[in-house]
C-alpha cells in the first residue's frame, strides 16, 4: 500500500461516529412505524397484546444486528469504497493491492469488526500501536483505511 496517505485513527472514529447515527436515524424512521411508540414502550392491557409485543422483539433484534452491517457491506464493497461518514471524511477502504474490497472482503470486515465491538471494546484501539494505522478486522482481511 505504498503511494496512498493512511487516514489516520481520529478520522476513523469520526467516520463511525457519523455512520451510527445515520443507522440509528435510519432504523428509528423503520421500526417505530412499524411496531408503534406503544409496543415499544411496553404499554399493553391484555396478555395475547403482550404475547404480540413480546413477538415484535424477535424482528426488532433481527433489524438492530442486521441493519448495521448489510449498510457498512454494501458501502464498503460499492464503487465508492466507503460507508457515508467515511465518504464524509474523505477516507476509503482498499484491499492490499489498492483495490476495493470484494463483497467476501467487506462480509468479512464487517462481522469482525461488530464481534469484536461486542466482546471487547479494547480492540478497536489496535491502529493507535500499529504502524500501518490498521485496526485487528484490517490486518484479518489486509485492507488498510487510506485518504480519498
Amino acid at each position: 500500500m505504498q503511494n496512498f496517505t493512511l487516514a489516520g485513527f481520529g478520522n476513523r472514529v469520526v467516520a463511525q461516529i457519523i455512520d451510527t447515527l445515520i443507522v440509528g436515524v435510519a432504523m428509528s424512521v423503520l421500526i417505530v412505524p412499524l411496531f408503534g411508540l406503544g409496543g415499544l414502550a411496553g404499554t399493553f392491557d391484555n396478555d395475547f397484546a403482550a404475547l404480540l409485543g413480546g413477538l415484535a422483539i424477535l424482528p426488532l433484534l433481527l433489524i438492530g444486528f442486521l441493519g448495521p452491517i448489510v449498510y457498512e457491506v454494501f458501502m464498503l464493497s460499492s464503487p465508492r469504497r466507503a460507508t457515508i461518514g467515511k465518504s464524509l471524511m474523505k477516507i476509503q477502504v482498499r484491499d492490499e493491492y489498492g483495490n476495493g474490497l470484494t463483497l467476501g472482503a467487506a462480509i468479512g470486515r464487517t462481522l469482525i469488526k461488530y464481534l469484536t465491538l461486542n466482546f471487547c471494546f479494547l480492540l478497536w484501539l489496535w491502529p493507535l500501536f500499529n504502524k500501518e494505522e490498521q485496526a485487528l478486522h484490517d490486518l484479518i482481511v489486509r485492507d488498510f483505511v487510506v485518504r480519498d
